[in-house]
Parts: structure tokens; sequence; C-alpha cells
């Protein structure tokens, strides 16, 4: 098992995404790429709320996670609509030069505006808490979740956006 770490706004629509993916075990909301210890959905600080997508890299690779980030984020916003702002910046997390690589072939592809993309080495991750994680699949089951609005009117069409659009092998439901 390896682990991706990506931000392209709410963590929610990002983890719901993410959890579609053939080859993905696991997604772990959290915080990263920013300075302040101990980050929480109330104070998170300077950092940007992220995903650690847990995957088998025999079953899909990692310039398909990449595939996936550019697929569902906008590189010229600071943010993701409706969310905009610095915790819900896009950033990809490449560990090692191969990574940085590939996510620089997709970025030499964008032009005409200002790319507002970040690349930041591996970070410190904090999970976010518990009411945070596996958000889409519990709304989904019907479960109580928190602002259920946004669920229905963000984080699910943005899913569903992507899986009506993806070439990226999918996991069978």
């Amino acid at each position: 098992m390896d682990v991706a770490y990506f931000a392209s706004g709410c963590f929610w629509c990002v983890e719901g995404i993410y959890e579609k993916v053939y080859g993905v075990t696991e997604v772990v909301s959290g915080y990263a790429g920013g300075t302040v210890a101990n980050p929480s959905y109330y104070d998170h600080g300077n950092h940007a709320e992220t995903v650690a997508v847990i995957y088998d890299p025999k079953l899909v690779r990692y310039s398909d996670l990449v595939q996936v980030f550019f697929d569902i984020t906008n590189p010229y916003t600071f943010g993701q609509a409706p969310d905009f702002g610095k915790s819900y910046r896009s950033i990809v997390f490449p560990k090692d030069k191969e990574q940085i690589g590939i996510v620089n072939a997709f970025l030499n592809k964008l032009d005409g505006h200002k790319i507002e993309v970040l690349l930041s080495q591996k970070p410190p991750f904090t999970i976010a808490e518990d009411y945070h994680q596996d958000y889409v699949s519990r709304l989904v089951k019907g479960e109580n979740v928190v602002n259920k609005s946004y669920g229905y009117n963000v984080s699910l069409p943005r899913r569903q956006e992507f899986i009506d659009k993806t070439k990226i092998r999918l996991k069978k439901d």
C-alpha cells in the first residue's frame, strides 16, 4: 500500500470522489500544508483541508490519482466552488522526484491563466475529527451527518459529475 495527499476544496467532496476509484482502499480527511500545531476543524489556521488516499499501486497508478485531482480541480481558482480561500486551496503533495515529474507534466498542459495549484513536500498530516470521515458514504446511507444540505447540494453533485465524466477505472457498486 502507498499513500498520496491531495487538497482540492472541501475534504468531504474530495474524499467521496477518491473513495470511488478502483485500487483505493481508504481515504482519510484531514489537514495539511500549514504550520499550525494540532489543527482542528474550527481552528486549522493556515492548513488546507486535505485527504490521504491509501491505494494499492498494483491496481492504480499515482498518475491516475493525479488525473483524478485535475479532473475535479479548477486549477485557476484559489479554492473550489463554492469554497474559496486558504482552507480550500489546491495542493498536491508529491513524495519524490518521480511524482513531482508526474504532477509537473499535468501542470505543463495548462495555459492562459495564473495557475493556483501548489506543490508541497509530503505534509505533516493531521487526521480530521471523526464526524468528517466517510462523510459522503454516511450521507448516502442516510446516517446523521453535519450540514446535510452541503452534502446534497455540493458533495454529491461534485462526485456524480466526476463519475459521469471520468475515464479512470471506478469501483463497482
